[in-house]
């Protein structure tokens, strides 16, 4: 998971959000630009990140849903706390300190679950769009959609052409760090519906399917930002790269039953792939935040 290695962030003092996602209509997230990564923690020197923040947690969700105010301002080293809680998690803590690192990550670095969703809005916006482009292709209900599948089948791709097409296509490349991350989220979460099935038909999915398809975005995306916000604590592990891709992959599961568990709660209420996704994106940062 992870598209680049983790930043040091912005300044003491900096926003939750740059002023421009802020004009974008950062409390509604209703805006349509990519969104670049959020400032990060001014640590100074990477030694630093084991020291917890004198914050709790639990205080943590209630200031970080007070600070979704547009133009707040983050606190000073604001993932220290989840940086240490995942060092706990690498270093045998179980997945007791891995939910603290994600709570604690979603809550004051993010600003609190309101924040994080507007934040991360391109995510919904995008897993929308792919849900709706495979809901169209399947049933050949919008011309230019139907034109696409026409072309790819004379083409006759490989599954792993077929999927880069696909993503290319719902999610062009805008040379943005979120745009990148989100396209390798999504060719990702249909690579792993191959896995499940060899022989499925990605133009002609299930509704479980799409959903599925949704879900294994949105995890991915989660994951990502993990990588980015939290990344330096297992980049100076001193375990090799094979340990490392087990915990990283014990992350991954974790996200991915979290989500799907909410996803499953939406499903059944017929929404429209774009409502679905902001809906499921939305709740899911809520657990994630508990």
């Amino acid at each position: 998971m992870g598209t680049s290695t983790s930043s040091k962030g912005g300044k003491t003092g900096s926003p939750f959000d740059p002023e421009w996602l802020a004009g974008d209509g950062g409390g509604s997230g209703a805006g349509d630009l990519p969104i670049t990564p959020d400032a990060v923690d001014g640590d100074a020197s990477p030694n630093q990140d084991t020291d917890a923040d004198s914050d709790g947690a639990d205080s943590a969700a209630t200031e970080g849903d007070a600070a979704a105010d547009l133009g707040a301002i983050a606190p000073n080293r604001r993932y220290a706390e989840a940086r240490t809680k995942m060092s706990a998690y690498f270093s045998g803590g179980g997945r007791e300190s891995l939910r603290s690192a994600t709570k604690s990550m979603v809550n004051k670095g993010m600003g609190g679950p309101r924040r994080a969703a507007s934040t991360m809005r391109r995510t919904s916006q995008g897993v929308g769009q792919l849900g709706q482009f495979l809901t169209s292709a399947r049933d050949r209900t919008d011309p230019k959609v139907v034109d696409w599948v026409e072309r790819v089948r004379q083409a006759n791709l490989s599954a792993s052409d077929l999927v880069l097409e696909l993503v290319k296509e719902v999610i062009p490349d805008t040379g943005s760090v979120d745009d990148e991350s989100l396209r390798n989220a999504a060719a990702e979460a249909l690579g792993m519906l191959y896995e499940l099935d060899p022989n499925v038909d990605i133009l002609a999915l299930t509704d479980q399917q799409i959903a599925n398809v949704m879900a294994f975005t949105i995890s991915n995306e989660v994951c990502n930002r993990m990588d980015m916000q939290l990344g330096q604590t297992y980049e100076r592990l001193k375990f090799d790269p094979h340990e490392v891709q087990l915990y990283r992959q014990d992350i991954k599961e974790y996200v991915m039953a979290e989500v799907s568990v909410v996803m499953g709660r939406f499903t059944p209420n017929n929404l429209n792939p774009q409502q679905l996704a902001r809906e499921v994106l939305a709740s899911s940062l809520q657990v994630f935040a508990q």
